[in-house]
């Protein structure tokens, strides 16, 4: 098993070319606003101006759908209770002797698509923006230095630790372990777990010393030069004016209404 979150080689877009500072900035703002979204149909909404800027950055699309798939599918497990609940006003609708709500059904549905939305929204970020421009977007923004370093460093952290489990997973395979409901299969899986942090918390060590090694001091450096031009402007106002006009729109619904 090994973690397959890793970003495709897309091809040259026209987001690519755009300045990250802007990009960075825009995106940011307008995923702060489907936070905020209490409408079924901005919410939906967003999701298509999502997808749009998805198609734009030129992802695999099957890649892409299946990553969609996977977040919905984790996020279904706690929703998926929501229609059952008895939510005043609404009303409901009975189907096998089960009383499914009218408010609860929009609220899991408008999770969903907030939570599509925002997923979306944060992949277009990453795929078309590569890690040490990124890093550098963000400081030039005023973003904490401290809050930079976590993040993208806690991103590489994440496949440290994929990659210290591929090869734990090896071992005990070639040992003849097999995962089954057994005291002995608990234990062995909680000594693993014990394993793989120490393992990566050691190797995160040695990555750190490297670092150091080679004069890091904090600041992310990149071979690109920022600069403005049009079509970051164009692209920001686009943008801002749509999700500007979506939260105003959803200001004026009713609170329950779709």
């Amino acid at each position: 098993m090994s973690l397959t979150f890793e970003l495709p080689k897309g091809s040259p877009s026209f987001l690519t070319c755009l300045d990250p500072r802007w990009k960075l900035a825009c995106l940011v703002l307008s995923a702060l606003a489907v936070m905020l979204f209490q409408s079924l149909l901005t919410a939906f909404c967003a999701l298509l101006l999502a997808v749009a800027l998805v198609l734009m950055a030129r992802l695999p699309w099957g890649w892409y759908v299946e990553r969609l798939g996977v977040v919905w599918l984790s996020v279904a497990l706690f929703v998926v209770w929501l229609p059952f609940h008895d939510y005043e006003p609404g009303g409901s609708w009975h189907v096998l002797g089960l009383a499914i709500s009218f408010e609860g059904t929009r609220r899991a549905f408008l999770i969903l698509a907030k939570v599509g939305a925002l997923f979306s929204l944060m992949l277009v970020l990453l795929a078309s923006t590569s890690l040490e421009d990124l890093g550098k977007a963000a400081q030039a923004l005023h973003v904490p230095t401290l809050v930079v370093q976590m993040f993208l460093l806690s991103y590489r952290y994440v496949f440290v630790l994929g990659d210290e489990f591929h090869r734990l997973r090896i071992a005990l395979r070639v040992r003849g372990f097999r995962s089954r409901a057994s005291l002995h299969c608990y234990r062995t899986v909680g000594q693993v777990a014990g394993t793989l942090l120490v393992r990566g918390h050691e190797r995160a060590e040695r990555v750190s010393q490297a670092m150091r090694a080679r004069g890091f001091d904090g600041c992310f450096r990149s071979l690109h030069t920022f600069k403005t031009q049009k079509a970051d402007i164009v692209f920001a106002a686009l943008l801002m004016g749509v999700t500007a006009a979506l939260l105003v729109i959803d200001l004026l619904r009713p609170p329950h209404a779709a």
